[in-house]
């Protein structure tokens, strides 16, 4: 078996009927897996709004009854579809694990955990719409940015509660007669950070106004410094996404030869190799 760790996203199945399977459902370069999944896709905005017209309170019952009803067929259908995603796919347990796997079986818990019929439309007309993940190639590169900048946005995360923490304590502490308690304190501190400005709480002391300026100013260039790194990600990704075929290292399409071994590529050959490989990101 050849080294590349993509391989397997070629490797042949010997089953004509997963085989075809297969490419209806995996493969967006072939005209019949487009249509498919964007049936698929179309299916999914519409019982989406079919579904948010069940939560119309003018709507009567018996029509309530009726797009209720229309959720659990179409549930049904999606059932069905990761079945037949588990059963042809290349690597089942790939699948089943990949993000793609995982959204698409969030679709169907919510039918089997809770017995709150309007729970269980909420919940899977939210998990539904995660589906489109699938289809829309800019979601599918900020889930890649966001992968590769996870533990930059753990450190962000983690730093944007210390300081929520600290001035929603210190607010309290200056302003007790405007603040209730430490915890609506938090709240105070994060809208601010966020820039939000609800105008809810505002603070009337020289020493809350100079807090309020401080977490501001802290709140922008935090979330300045993580988009700009995502972004920087995303572009990563959209501009490294070919793999040499010597060294196997990712570098831009146009590249003739490899900045890192030297050697030669075949651009038509490895840009439809590559272009096959994205469209099918697990199977």
């Amino acid at each position: 078996m050849p080294n590349d760790p993509q391989s397997w996203r070629h490797r042949i199945i010997n089953n004509p009927v997963r085989d075809n399977l297969n490419q209806c459902l995996f493969d967006l370069s072939s005209p019949i897996g487009r249509k498919v999944n964007q049936t698929l896709m179309l299916i999914i905005i519409f019982s989406v709004i079919m579904g948010m017209m069940g939560s119309l309170k003018d709507v009567e019952q018996q029509w309530q009854t009726l797009f209720h009803s229309f959720e659990y067929g179409i549930t049904l259908v999606f059932i069905f579809e990761y079945v037949l995603r588990l059963y042809s796919a290349r690597r089942p347990l790939a699948y089943a694990f990949s993000i793609y796997g995982i959204i698409d079986l969030a679709t169907l818990l919510p039918l089997l955990i809770f017995g709150d019929s309007n729970t269980v439309i909420r919940l899977l007309r939210v998990f539904r719409l995660l589906k489109l993940i699938r289809y829309l190639r800019a979601l599918q590169l900020f889930v890649s940015s966001l992968k590769d900048v996870f533990e930059i946005m753990v450190v962000v995360l983690a730093a944007i509660i210390i300081i929520v923490l600290v001035a929603g304590n210190l607010i309290y502490f200056l302003e007790p007669q405007n603040i209730n308690d430490a915890f609506e304190g938090c709240w105070w501190a994060l809208v601010t950070m966020t820039t939000v400005g609800y105008g809810d709480i505002v603070p009337h002391s020289p020493a809350g106004r100079l807090l309020a300026s401080s977490l501001i100013i802290m709140g922008v260039t935090i979330f300045a410094m993580l988009t700009g790194t995502i972004s920087v990600k995303v572009n990563h990704v959209v501009s490294y996404n070919r793999q040499c075929h010597e060294c196997k290292r990712k570098m831009v399409q146009e590249f003739i030869y490899c900045p890192y071994c030297g050697s030669h590529q075949q651009l038509k050959q490895h840009k439809a190799m590559a272009d096959k490989a994205e469209k099918q990101p697990f199977e």
